[in-house]
């Protein structure tokens, strides 16, 4: 209705305007102009602006990822989607929601962010008391067929993002951060209080029309103080674990030596066996071998005895004789004293045959 009023102004001052110029215009050239021509020339005027107007204002263009909800006279008539659509003019007013997933980004410095909307970071405490900032993202999307619904209990997308998204996750993420301890957040281990946090904006979304597309916690901000202190018993706890490692080395160590020198003791001990059995081995391989060589020395001069035995006749034992014989003849001593030679006959006669049985 306001643009109805606005348009109907601006033409009705552009239509006094023509005539007023052109009442002045006529006059200075001296030609008459009645009254009644220059009025319906304003008019005239201004009907064509009006007009101009109001097909400009008769029809919309709606982006791609995006709805508009169009009011008339305060209540919605229509929702149109991405496209050309006609509509009244001037009478016919439209809300633009996006359908896209829309970015609230909360940090330090909200100016150098890129998100669609940026804040402060948040300020609370943990359950054991330490002061802590929170910087946290939330990508949310608006419903299309819930635009009828936020246009009537929130309002246009900035209210959206005002009333809803900044107010519920601000006192959330204020609320629950205080459930965890310093220790649980500061080490990193955040998914737990994230997904509470997550639990709760979706379910107050949900009830609006708008879907929670995501929630991250991407920094917990501790105070110097705390940071040194956490810092302090890290260092310490790294030193007694250090400790440890070079009392376990140690023992490592010694149990190693000890292991070391029972294998040399052992090794020791196979060897010192290995050699007294290479050694008895060794003289038995030798004993064994000088057997048999004595007995094949023994059975070799058993034959050679036995061949030789065979060999000889009593015609050359005692030719054996007369050439061993020096030509002194033996001596013996009687019982008297007296010396008796014996003769070659007696040494050289032949033996008497030994009598048949």
């Amino acid at each position: 209705m306001a643009q109805l009023i606005v348009a109907a102004m601006f033409a009705s001052i552009v239509g006094i305007l023509v005539i007023a110029f052109l009442g002045v215009a006529l006059a200075r050239t001296g030609k008459k102009v009645t009254a009644r021509t220059t009025l319906l020339a304003g008019v005239l005027t201004a009907l064509l602006i009006f007009m101009t107007l109001a097909i400009v204002n008769s029809y919309t263009i709606v982006q791609a990822g995006s709805v508009a909800v169009v009011k008339r006279f305060g209540e919605v008539v229509a929702v149109f989607e991405p496209g050309l659509s006609w509509k009244a003019p001037f009478i016919d007013q439209t809300v633009v929601y996006r359908t896209q997933e829309i970015v609230y980004e909360t940090s330090d410095n909200p100016d150098a962010s890129k998100a669609d909307y940026t804040d402060y970071q948040v300020d609370t405490a943990t359950s054991d008391g330490q002061q802590i900032t929170a910087r946290y993202t939330v990508r949310f999307r608006i419903k299309p067929q819930e635009a009828t619904n936020i246009v009537n209990n929130l309002g246009t997308e900035q209210d959206v993002v005002e009333k809803l998204v900044k107010q519920d996750s601000r006192v959330w993420v204020r609320t629950l951060l205080r459930n965890y301890s310093a220790s649980q957040l500061y080490s990193g281990d955040i998914r737990e209080a994230q997904e509470a946090i997550a639990t709760q904006l979706s379910n107050d979304f949900e009830k609006e029309g708008v879907e929670l597309a995501f929630f991250g916690l991407r920094q917990i901000g501790f105070t110097d103080d705390y940071k040194q202190a956490v810092e302090n018993k890290q260092i310490e706890a790294e030193n007694v674990t250090t400790r440890k490692h070079q009392a376990e080395q140690a023992k490592y160590e010694k149990q190693r030596a000890i292991t070391q020198a029972e294998a040399e003791a052992e090794k020791q001990r196979l060897e010192r066996i290995g050699i007294a059995q290479g050694e008895a081995e060794s003289i038995k391989l030798k004993a064994q071998a000088d057997a048999e060589a004595t007995l094949l020395k023994a059975k070799a001069q058993a034959q050679a005895n036995e061949l030789l035995a065979q060999s000889l006749t009593p015609a050359l034992i005692n030719w054996q004789a007369v050439l061993q014989w020096s030509g002194q003849y033996p001596t013996v001593y009687t019982p008297n004293g007296g010396q008796q030679m014996i003769l070659p006959g007696d040494l050289f006669s032949a033996p008497a045959p030994t009598p048949a049985p």
